[in-house]
Protein backbone atom coordinates (compact mmCIF):
# COMPACT_ATOMS: atom_id res chain seq x y z
CA UNK A 1 0.00 0.00 0.00
CA UNK A 2 1.24 3.64 -1.15
CA UNK A 3 2.03 5.73 2.07
CA UNK A 4 -0.57 8.16 0.91
CA UNK A 5 -3.28 5.34 0.52
CA UNK A 6 -2.03 4.34 3.91
CA UNK A 7 -2.44 7.71 5.33
CA UNK A 8 -6.24 7.88 3.91
CA UNK A 9 -7.19 4.24 5.10
CA UNK A 10 -5.78 5.59 8.76
CA UNK A 11 -7.68 8.58 8.84
CA UNK A 12 -10.76 6.75 7.71
CA UNK A 13 -10.58 4.33 10.02
CA UNK A 14 -9.82 6.78 12.69
CA UNK A 15 -12.58 8.93 11.98
CA UNK A 16 -15.08 5.93 11.04
CA UNK A 17 -15.06 5.07 14.81
CA UNK A 18 -15.12 8.27 16.23
CA UNK A 19 -17.82 10.10 14.23
CA UNK A 20 -19.80 7.29 13.04
CA UNK A 21 -19.45 6.33 9.20
CA UNK A 22 -22.82 8.33 8.11
CA UNK A 23 -21.46 11.49 9.99
CA UNK A 24 -17.80 10.98 8.44
CA UNK A 25 -17.48 12.72 4.25
CA UNK A 26 -15.16 12.35 1.80
CA UNK A 27 -14.26 15.63 2.19
CA UNK A 28 -13.53 14.95 6.15
CA UNK A 29 -11.00 12.58 5.38
CA UNK A 30 -9.25 14.55 2.65
CA UNK A 31 -8.91 17.64 5.22
CA UNK A 32 -7.50 15.02 7.62
CA UNK A 33 -4.70 14.18 5.41
CA UNK A 34 -4.32 17.84 3.65
CA UNK A 35 -5.11 16.08 0.43
CA UNK A 36 -7.46 17.60 -1.80
CA UNK A 37 -10.33 15.29 -2.39
CA UNK A 38 -9.85 14.51 -6.00
CA UNK A 39 -6.28 13.20 -4.58
CA UNK A 40 -8.24 10.96 -2.49
CA UNK A 41 -10.67 9.43 -5.17
CA UNK A 42 -7.94 8.43 -7.41
CA UNK A 43 -7.54 6.02 -5.07
CA UNK A 44 -10.98 4.94 -3.78
CA UNK A 45 -13.73 5.71 -5.56
CA UNK A 46 -16.48 6.29 -2.81
CA UNK A 47 -16.62 6.55 0.70
CA UNK A 48 -18.03 2.69 0.66
CA UNK A 49 -14.97 1.59 -1.48
CA UNK A 50 -12.24 3.07 1.30
CA UNK A 51 -15.12 1.37 4.13
CA UNK A 52 -14.44 -2.35 1.95
CA UNK A 53 -10.92 -1.88 1.85
CA UNK A 54 -10.22 -1.23 5.12
CA UNK A 55 -12.56 -4.39 6.51
CA UNK A 56 -10.30 -6.17 3.74
CA UNK A 57 -7.42 -5.09 5.43
CA UNK A 58 -8.74 -6.13 9.34
CA UNK A 59 -10.22 -9.29 7.67
CA UNK A 60 -6.53 -10.59 6.36
CA UNK A 61 -4.49 -9.46 9.24
CA UNK A 62 -6.61 -11.44 11.62
CA UNK A 63 -6.52 -14.28 9.33
CA UNK A 64 -2.61 -14.37 8.75
CA UNK A 65 -2.41 -14.33 12.38
CA UNK A 66 -4.89 -17.44 12.80
CA UNK A 67 -2.58 -19.48 10.09
CA UNK A 68 0.34 -18.46 11.94
CA UNK A 69 -1.11 -19.70 15.79
CA UNK A 70 -2.21 -22.90 13.97
CA UNK A 71 1.38 -23.53 12.84
CA UNK A 72 2.26 -23.90 16.16
CA UNK A 73 3.02 -27.42 16.71
CA UNK A 74 4.08 -27.15 20.16
CA UNK A 75 0.77 -26.55 21.82
CA UNK A 76 -1.61 -28.84 22.45
CA UNK A 77 -4.88 -29.32 21.22
CA UNK A 78 -6.31 -27.94 24.38
CA UNK A 79 -3.76 -24.78 24.31
CA UNK A 80 -4.43 -24.31 20.33
CA UNK A 81 -8.17 -23.91 21.49
CA UNK A 82 -7.51 -21.10 23.62
CA UNK A 83 -4.77 -19.58 21.87
CA UNK A 84 -7.26 -18.80 18.93
CA UNK A 85 -10.18 -17.61 21.39
CA UNK A 86 -7.26 -15.60 22.72
CA UNK A 87 -6.29 -13.88 19.60
CA UNK A 88 -9.65 -13.11 17.96
CA UNK A 89 -10.46 -11.70 21.69
CA UNK A 90 -7.60 -9.53 21.35
CA UNK A 91 -7.97 -8.48 17.79
CA UNK A 92 -11.62 -7.82 18.09
CA UNK A 93 -10.81 -5.47 21.53
CA UNK A 94 -7.93 -3.99 20.14
CA UNK A 95 -9.23 -2.87 16.92
CA UNK A 96 -13.13 -1.56 17.13
CA UNK A 97 -13.36 -1.73 13.51
CA UNK A 98 -14.80 -5.24 13.87
CA UNK A 99 -16.66 -4.61 17.32
CA UNK A 100 -20.19 -3.47 16.08
CA UNK A 101 -20.89 -1.55 19.22
CA UNK A 102 -17.45 0.50 18.58
CA UNK A 103 -19.28 2.24 15.57
CA UNK A 104 -21.68 5.48 16.88
CA UNK A 105 -23.96 4.04 13.58
CA UNK A 106 -23.55 1.10 11.66
CA UNK A 107 -23.08 1.54 7.93
CA UNK A 108 -26.00 1.22 5.76
CA UNK A 109 -26.78 -2.40 5.49
CA UNK A 110 -29.00 -1.46 1.98
CA UNK A 111 -25.87 -0.47 0.25
CA UNK A 112 -25.23 -2.33 -2.71
CA UNK A 113 -21.90 -2.72 -2.09
CA UNK A 114 -21.26 -2.76 1.66
CA UNK A 115 -24.81 -5.03 1.94
CA UNK A 116 -23.38 -8.14 0.46
CA UNK A 117 -19.97 -7.25 1.82
CA UNK A 118 -20.69 -7.28 5.55
CA UNK A 119 -22.31 -10.58 5.13
CA UNK A 120 -19.74 -12.29 3.50
CA UNK A 121 -17.40 -11.27 6.06
CA UNK A 122 -19.98 -12.38 8.81
CA UNK A 123 -20.46 -15.52 6.93
CA UNK A 124 -16.90 -16.17 7.33
CA UNK A 125 -16.42 -15.25 10.57
CA UNK A 126 -18.78 -17.72 11.69
CA UNK A 127 -17.28 -20.38 9.68
CA UNK A 128 -14.26 -19.62 11.20
CA UNK A 129 -15.29 -20.21 14.52
CA UNK A 130 -16.90 -23.54 12.97
CA UNK A 131 -13.21 -24.62 12.45
CA UNK A 132 -12.43 -23.64 15.50
CA UNK A 133 -15.02 -25.81 17.43
CA UNK A 134 -14.68 -28.78 14.45
CA UNK A 135 -10.67 -29.38 14.95
CA UNK A 136 -12.17 -29.18 18.81
CA UNK A 137 -14.39 -31.57 19.06
CA UNK A 138 -14.50 -33.22 16.13
CA UNK A 139 -18.06 -34.96 14.19
CA UNK A 140 -19.17 -35.75 17.55
CA UNK A 141 -20.46 -31.85 17.76
CA UNK A 142 -21.49 -31.60 13.94
CA UNK A 143 -25.58 -32.32 14.61
CA UNK A 144 -25.14 -28.75 17.60
CA UNK A 145 -22.34 -27.43 15.56
CA UNK A 146 -24.11 -24.25 14.58
CA UNK A 147 -25.77 -23.67 17.98
CA UNK A 148 -21.75 -23.91 19.58
CA UNK A 149 -20.76 -21.43 17.14
CA UNK A 150 -23.47 -19.01 18.22
CA UNK A 151 -22.54 -19.45 21.92
CA UNK A 152 -18.90 -18.88 21.41
CA UNK A 153 -19.87 -15.71 19.61
CA UNK A 154 -22.35 -14.57 21.45
CA UNK A 155 -19.75 -14.75 25.01
CA UNK A 156 -17.06 -13.22 23.24
CA UNK A 157 -19.17 -9.95 21.76
CA UNK A 158 -20.98 -9.39 25.46
CA UNK A 159 -17.81 -9.49 27.67
CA UNK A 160 -16.02 -8.01 24.83
CA UNK A 161 -18.99 -5.07 25.01
CA UNK A 162 -18.61 -5.01 28.92
CA UNK A 163 -15.23 -4.36 28.98
CA UNK A 164 -15.61 -1.42 25.72
CA UNK A 165 -17.88 0.43 26.95
CA UNK A 166 -17.63 -0.32 31.36
CA UNK A 167 -14.11 -0.37 31.23
CA UNK A 168 -14.71 -3.55 33.33
CA UNK A 169 -10.90 -4.50 34.48
CA UNK A 170 -10.96 -8.18 32.68
CA UNK A 171 -7.69 -10.11 31.36
CA UNK A 172 -7.98 -11.66 27.44
CA UNK A 173 -5.65 -14.47 28.26
CA UNK A 174 -8.08 -15.39 31.53
CA UNK A 175 -11.06 -14.92 29.69
CA UNK A 176 -10.01 -16.98 26.67
CA UNK A 177 -9.17 -19.94 29.11
CA UNK A 178 -12.33 -19.07 30.91
CA UNK A 179 -14.34 -19.60 27.88
CA UNK A 180 -12.67 -23.08 26.53
CA UNK A 181 -14.04 -24.02 29.85
CA UNK A 182 -17.14 -22.87 28.88
CA UNK A 183 -17.22 -24.40 25.86
CA UNK A 184 -16.24 -27.81 27.28
CA UNK A 185 -18.91 -27.67 29.91
CA UNK A 186 -21.60 -26.49 27.28
CA UNK A 187 -20.79 -29.51 24.72
CA UNK A 188 -20.52 -32.10 27.26
CA UNK A 189 -24.06 -31.18 28.02
CA UNK A 190 -24.99 -30.94 24.65
CA UNK A 191 -23.78 -34.03 23.30
CA UNK A 192 -24.78 -35.95 26.89
CA UNK A 193 -28.47 -34.52 26.32
CA UNK A 194 -28.59 -35.93 22.73
CA UNK A 195 -31.23 -33.31 22.28
CA UNK A 196 -32.30 -31.42 19.28
CA UNK A 197 -30.10 -28.57 17.93
CA UNK A 198 -32.10 -25.07 17.86
CA UNK A 199 -30.33 -24.32 14.41
CA UNK A 200 -30.03 -27.23 12.13
CA UNK A 201 -27.96 -26.89 9.14
CA UNK A 202 -31.35 -26.49 6.89
CA UNK A 203 -31.50 -23.09 8.89
CA UNK A 204 -28.42 -21.91 8.24
CA UNK A 205 -27.65 -22.52 4.53
CA UNK A 206 -27.21 -19.14 3.66
CA UNK A 207 -23.89 -19.44 6.01
CA UNK A 208 -22.81 -22.80 4.75
CA UNK A 209 -23.14 -21.48 1.32
CA UNK A 210 -20.52 -19.28 2.40
CA UNK A 211 -17.50 -22.21 2.81
CA UNK A 212 -14.45 -20.99 4.87
CA UNK A 213 -11.52 -21.02 2.62
CA UNK A 214 -8.91 -23.78 1.77
CA UNK A 215 -5.47 -23.18 3.73
CA UNK A 216 -3.95 -22.96 0.20
CA UNK A 217 -6.95 -20.43 -1.15
CA UNK A 218 -6.05 -18.50 2.23
CA UNK A 219 -2.29 -18.20 1.49
CA UNK A 220 -2.53 -17.38 -1.91
CA UNK A 221 -5.64 -14.52 -0.98
CA UNK A 222 -3.03 -13.31 1.41
CA UNK A 223 0.27 -13.24 -0.66
CA UNK A 224 -1.80 -11.43 -3.81
CA UNK A 225 -2.60 -8.70 -1.58
CA UNK A 226 0.89 -8.27 -0.21
CA UNK A 227 2.32 -8.43 -4.06
CA UNK A 228 -0.25 -5.62 -4.48
CA UNK A 229 0.87 -3.92 -1.67
CA UNK A 230 4.71 -4.37 -2.79
CA UNK A 231 3.61 -3.10 -6.02
CA UNK A 232 2.15 0.41 -4.99
CA UNK A 233 5.08 1.11 -3.06
CA UNK A 234 7.73 0.35 -6.07
CA UNK A 235 5.91 3.02 -7.87
CA UNK A 236 6.93 5.67 -5.25
CA UNK A 237 10.57 5.18 -4.32
CA UNK A 238 12.94 7.15 -5.80
CA UNK A 239 14.82 5.17 -7.52
CA UNK A 240 15.66 5.15 -11.18
CA UNK A 241 12.59 3.97 -13.41
CA UNK A 242 15.15 1.37 -14.94
CA UNK A 243 14.95 0.12 -11.20
CA UNK A 244 11.72 0.33 -10.33
CA UNK A 245 10.85 -1.92 -14.45
CA UNK A 246 13.40 -4.72 -12.13
CA UNK A 247 11.31 -4.55 -9.02
CA UNK A 248 8.10 -5.00 -10.95
CA UNK A 249 9.51 -7.41 -12.96
CA UNK A 250 10.50 -9.37 -9.89
CA UNK A 251 7.33 -9.05 -8.10
CA UNK A 252 5.34 -10.17 -11.28
CA UNK A 253 7.72 -13.63 -11.05
CA UNK A 254 6.53 -14.04 -7.27
CA UNK A 255 2.74 -13.99 -8.47
CA UNK A 256 3.75 -16.53 -11.35
CA UNK A 257 5.90 -18.76 -9.05
CA UNK A 258 2.63 -18.50 -6.75
CA UNK A 259 0.00 -19.42 -9.22
CA UNK A 260 2.33 -22.99 -9.68
CA UNK A 261 1.34 -25.95 -8.84
CA UNK A 262 4.83 -26.13 -6.88
CA UNK A 263 6.31 -23.21 -6.75
CA UNK A 264 10.63 -23.10 -6.98
CA UNK A 265 11.76 -22.72 -3.71
CA UNK A 266 15.22 -21.18 -4.95
CA UNK A 267 13.67 -19.06 -7.25
CA UNK A 268 11.52 -17.54 -4.87
CA UNK A 269 14.46 -17.06 -2.74
CA UNK A 270 16.61 -15.47 -5.00
CA UNK A 271 13.53 -13.16 -6.04
CA UNK A 272 12.91 -12.12 -2.52
CA UNK A 273 16.51 -11.68 -1.05
CA UNK A 274 16.60 -8.97 -4.05
CA UNK A 275 13.56 -7.36 -3.25
CA UNK A 276 14.64 -7.02 0.31
CA UNK A 277 17.94 -5.03 -0.88
CA UNK A 278 15.36 -1.68 -1.30
CA UNK A 279 14.65 -0.74 2.34
CA UNK A 280 11.44 0.34 1.79
CA UNK A 281 10.23 -3.28 0.22
CA UNK A 282 12.45 -5.33 2.49
CA UNK A 283 8.82 -5.71 5.36
CA UNK A 284 6.95 -6.77 2.15
CA UNK A 285 9.87 -8.96 1.41
CA UNK A 286 9.78 -11.08 4.65
CA UNK A 287 6.08 -10.81 4.49
CA UNK A 288 6.15 -12.94 1.18
CA UNK A 289 9.09 -15.17 2.57
CA UNK A 290 6.33 -16.55 5.22
CA UNK A 291 3.39 -16.55 2.48
CA UNK A 292 5.99 -18.84 0.26
CA UNK A 293 6.98 -20.99 2.85
CA UNK A 294 3.38 -21.54 4.13
CA UNK A 295 2.57 -22.53 0.18
CA UNK A 296 5.14 -24.23 0.11
CA UNK A 297 4.04 -26.63 2.87
CA UNK A 298 0.44 -26.98 1.78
Amino acid sequence: MSILKNKIVESAERMFAEKGYEATSIQDIADDCSIAKGSLYKFFPSKEDLYIEIMEAHFTRIMEESERIRERTELSQRELFVEEIRHQLDYFYNHGLFVANSFKEKPPISSDKLGPMLFRKRARLINFNRGVLQRRYGEALEPHIWDAVMMLNAMGKEYLHLMKTSAKPLSIRALAAYFADRMDDLVAGLLARNSEPMLTADLMKEFESEQPESLREAIERCGALVIEQATSIIRELSVPNARKRELEQIVELLREEGEREAPRRFLVTALLNELATEHELAPYAARMRRWAEQLLQV
